[in-house]
């Protein structure tokens, strides 16, 4: 005579045992990846505060740590970007250039190299930089003050980690991601033009002006908005995975990691969105 307890041993019980396993390990990243989200949305708005309105009620630092963080991530950030980007700008017109000569269109290529840059490479590579640069820095600093309890000494001292540690670092990414994007724009462009002139013929003054006459400020415009929000999204899931890391040095290598790659994961869905919201709603 079968009992309740045989006929959950049995083939149907396994069989619907397998089922709940399978949910349950399908729900676990799902869970944990909310846990994220709503950690770094917690970050967003106790750093919104402590940038903006905490420095005028006397409940920030940020005038000591600010100018030394824009110095670490802009100027310090600017050979590596300057690189970056003029090898872009080089290789756009080396790619598009021959197969462009083919249909007679080789006075398009400014235009196009321009375009490339402002809409999408500018923002797009600086934003790679910064988080393999900037971002891995901020990561592994939080998470080693974090691991030898330096953030717990600043709450003993009544001094809010975030305000303290996350606001001028947030702040850096965000004034200074814009104004190197304006220097990729440039950059890639100077590039983009030495590389057309020595094989193409095409001459500084004409690329200029096909360059002006390809682009105009909406495109420059659009490039900027993209790095505001690569520089927020950078610095709060870098900043955040700096301040909830745990298990010592192989927690801080592997928080480190993480970082980088949801930063950089985080950034490419950004611009997909953004990019076909710029051509439904404004290049349109």
């Amino acid at each position: 005579m079968s009992t309740p307890e045989a006929a959950t041993s049995g083939p149907i019980g396994s069989f619907f045992g397998r089922i709940g396993r399978s949910f349950l390990s399908f729900r676990a990243p799902i869970v944990g990846l909310l846990r994220h989200v709503s950690g770094v949305w917690h970050l967003f708005l106790l750093t919104t505060y402590y940038s903006f309105i905490g420095p005028f009620v006397g409940r920030s630092k940020l005038r000591r740590q600010l100018f030394p963080m824009l110095s670490n991530v802009g100027a310090r950030s600017f050979p590596i970007v300057f690189m970056i980007n003029f090898l872009i700008g080089a290789i756009l017109v080396i790619q598009m250039g021959p197969v462009m000569k083919d249909f007679g269109q080789t006075g398009l290529i400014p235009s196009v190299v321009a375009l490339a840059v402002c809409r999408e490479f500018g923002p797009v590579m600086t934003a790679i930089i910064m988080t393999a640069r900037v971002g891995a820095s901020y990561t592994a600093v939080l998470a080693s003050m974090k691991i030898n309890d330096e953030v717990l000494a600043l709450e003993t001292m009544a001094i809010h980690p975030v305000g303290y540690l996350v606001a001028p670092r947030f702040l850096a990414m965000v004034i200074m991601m814009p104004c190197l994007v304006v220097l990729s724009y440039i950059v890639g462009m100077i590039g983009g033009g030495l590389v057309a002139y020595a094989i193409f013929d095409i001459g500084a003054e004409s690329y200029i002006q096909r360059t002006t006459d390809g682009i105009g400020m909406i495109d420059v415009i659009a490039g900027l908005v993209k790095s505001v929000a690569f520089a927020v999204i950078i610095a709060l899931i870098c900043c955040y995975y700096g301040l909830i890391t745990e298990g010592g040095p192989m927690g801080l290598g592997r928080n480190t990691m993480v970082a980088v790659v949801s930063s950089l994961v985080v950034v490419i869905i950004a611009d997909l969105i953004m990019g076909a919201f710029f051509i439904q709603y404004v290049f349109a």
